[in-house]
């Protein structure tokens, strides 16, 4: 259960300071949906992610109550169960096509097909005429080299299974066609 809390937590920590509007608030709002969460028997939970997202959900309309705010303000707060990760994933594919261009040839092309045109590697082991093995091995280094361009220009906070929560641009960067 520990390694559901550790994946559960920052993705957790952004649905509620979504929600909040502050920093602390939600970082108090979080430990105590996790508080609350080592109060009960979770033996019978079958789905914890959709559990955790109820408790924080009720935990977040407690907060409006207790702020005394009134409750149509609380009705127009969009509260779903998950938390959204595709706007900062949709910005930073923006940076794809400009951070592959920077590769070496020998994962630029390979990457453009494998990333962009999101063609299957045996196709692409098979158009450019290169063993299976070679094209998944050069398909990983590449991805590497790639996240390091990434690094070196954005703070990327991802949540569990590699999601991307959140990012920053380091003032440092000079790519172009990426956005601010």
């Amino acid at each position: 259960m520990q390694s559901q809390i550790d994946q559960l937590y920052n993705p957790l920590f952004y649905y509620v300071k979504k929600r909040v509007n502050n920093h602390e608030d939600a970082e108090d709002i979080t430990q105590d949906v996790f508080y609350k969460l080592s109060k009960t028997k979770t033996d019978s939970v079958e789905n914890i992610k959709s559990w955790v997202y109820t408790i924080a959900k009720n935990t977040i309309t407690d907060y409006y109550r207790k702020k005394r705010i009134p409750e149509d303000d609380i009705e127009t707060f969009a509260l779903t169960e998950e938390y959204d990760q595709e706007s900062a994933a949709e910005e930073l594919s923006k940076c794809v096509t400009v951070f592959i261009q920077e590769l070496p040839e020998e994962y630029r092309s390979i990457l453009t097909l494998s990333e962009l045109e999101e063609m299957p590697q045996k196709e692409i082991a098979e158009k450019l005429d290169m063993n299976y093995v070679t094209v998944r091995s050069k398909i990983q280094r590449g991805r590497k080299k790639l996240k390091g361009l990434f690094s070196k220009c954005c703070n990327v906070k991802q949540g569990g299974k590699g999601s991307i929560l959140e990012y920053h641009q380091n003032s440092a960067c000079n790519s172009s066609g990426c956005p601010d």
